[in-house]
């Protein structure tokens, strides 16, 4: 009786274990740049806006941290092993998505390292070590992996940290060996290993022109209207910030909406507080008057009084809370029209590397993705 008792507890324990929410999550994504991985950066920037829509509509919202590793390009320098760390850990996907779009498609190295860039993202990144947390490295490309050391190393550390390795390889010839390699690291480290069709890794709503294309756009427009820039630097990164809006749009329709369900999410409040006073006054509260250089403010704020500033920066805010509001009611409404056009493509869909990578999360976070499950 005692012993079956025990075991009750033991399950019991292990059931609430599974089911804890995650409060924060932080992934890693190591991509590779090399030759035989031709169309993947392109993909990766196309999927990023959709990508992080879905990971901030999980309920309750956790912390989501994404970091970029980026590897296979001559111009990294051999010395470094052609990795680079493009980001840290951030919550600040505006920056990561800009270095997407300013790394160019090259001469590929000749040589490559996809072990050792594994093992920079678990020695190098800032990885928390906070309760609750969702840690992954996500490694996406192909390739041998032949150096037994490294590998278990891999194992080792990612084991010690706590952090799952994720493999998705991309199918850009067939190679069984290493398709085994990919799979044997994942498993190795906890993780899922997919294979990804690059014919099909691009997103296939980027070409849908929902009923609430021509509105979204307007009240993007309308969001952007709130922001206040400050700072040395304030012009140049809300231009970089509309220069995100622009690729977008060039995706497509649906792409721009997406791009704004993030932007109104828990996760970006307090993202652009460096150089927007609305962010700022959000996360702060109170605006310290001497620490705002008025010759760094759009013009027509200038030659204002900072009070009558101030009264300017509550009214922004208070139309960016009510445009989140009604933009959030639109994409519920949005998501019950789609739902049947999802059930109808979803093969092809589930295909698409933006939802590869959602199925690999929600199943190692207890979580779903609200449109195809």
């Amino acid at each position: 009786m005692k012993k079956a008792l025990i075991l009750i507890v033991l399950i019991f324990n292990l059931c609430t274990m599974r089911a804890a929410e995650h409060k924060r999550m932080e992934i890693a994504l190591c991509v590779d740049l090399s030759a035989s991985t031709n169309g993947l950066l392109d993909a990766l920037r196309t999927n990023m806006w959709y990508l992080m829509y879905y990971l901030t509509s999980y309920q309750p919202q956790p912390d989501v941290y994404i970091g970029l590793v980026l590897y296979g390009k001559p111009g990294y320098g051999k010395k470094n092993n052609y990795i680079k760390i493009q980001s840290d850990l951030s919550k600040n996907i505006n920056f990561i998505q800009q270095e997407l779009y300013s790394t160019l498609v090259t001469i590929n190295a000749k040589e490559n390292y996809p072990e050792k860039a594994v093992l920079t993202c678990l020695t190098e990144l800032s990885w928390s070590k906070e309760l609750n947390t969702y840690r992954t490295i996500v490694m996406i490309g192909n390739g041998a992996l032949t150096n037994k050391t490294d590998m278990d190393e891999i194992a080792k550390i990612s084991q010690k940290k706590g952090i799952i390795i994720n493999t998705i390889y991309y199918q850009t010839y067939q190679s069984e060996r290493e398709i085994i390699q990919w799979k044997k690291i994942a498993k190795m480290c906890n993780g899922t290993a997919t294979l990804i069709d690059p014919a099909v890794a691009q997103p296939w709503e980027k070409d849908i022109k929902s009923s609430n294309s021509d509105f979204i756009s307007e009240v993007n427009d309308k969001f952007n209207s709130t922001f206040i820039y400050y700072g040395e630097d304030g012009n140049k990164k809300f231009a970089k910030y509309m220069g995100m809006d622009d690729y977008a749009r060039e995706t497509g329709p649906i792409c721009l909406e997406f791009r704004l369900m993030y932007k109104i999410s828990e996760n970006y409040i307090g993202v652009n507080k460096d150089w927007d006073l609305v962010d700022l006054s959000i996360v702060e509260g109170k605006i310290d008057s001497n620490s705002i250089d008025k010759k760094t403010l759009p013009e027509e704020y200038q030659k204002m009084s900072f009070k009558t500033i101030l009264r300017f920066v509550d009214t922004k805010k208070e139309e960016r809370l009510y445009l989140e509001e009604i933009t959030g009611i639109v994409a519920k409404r949005n998501k019950i029209l789609t739902r049947e056009y999802y059930q109808e493509y979803r093969p092809i869909i589930k295909r698409s590397f933006y939802i590869i990578l959602m199925e690999i999360f929600n199943s190692q976070t207890d979580n779903f993705h609200e449109i195809l499950d």
